[in-house]
């Protein structure tokens, strides 16, 4: 194959997935704002067990009728659990790093000198793995 019919060949794969990721957005886009009855079947009676799943609880009070004055004072409240939640989360960061870094160390014993310098090089190219 020559150069400029591969370059072509690369190009039009290239734009077919770009194609068909702009259609699967737009297509979620607008299929999100449809009402399916399925919505209104509690997630349990769906399969659906993890209450903590994400959007479980605004997904099933979604099929509560709120009113508008309901749904905003829903989200503020739902908001400000997820800002407590974060807060909670951050005063416990060191206590994860810690018990992530002493299993990293334990890890590293049991290397060889260069499986270490590899593993080592690996961490080095994870984001947000060395970060307290």
């Amino acid at each position: 194959m020559s150069r400029p019919v591969r370059r072509i060949a690369v190009l039009v794969l290239l734009a077919v997935f770009a194609a068909g990721a702009a259609a699967g957005w737009i297509l979620e886009d607008a299929l999100d704002g449809i009402h399916w009855p399925a919505r209104d079947v509690p997630r349990h009676d769906r399969g659906e067990t993890d209450p903590l799943s994400e959007d479980a609880e605004e997904d099933y009070l979604e099929t509560l009728g709120l009113t508008r004055a309901q749904h905003d004072s829903i989200d503020e409240l739902l908001d400000r659990r997820e800002d407590r939640l974060e807060s909670y989360w951050k005063t416990r960061l060191p206590d994860l790093q810690a018990l992530i870094d002493s299993s990293r160390n334990d890890i590293r014993a049991l290397l060889t000198t260069e499986q270490r310098a590899a593993y080592d090089r690996w961490l080095g190219t994870r984001p947000g793995l060395n970060e307290p």
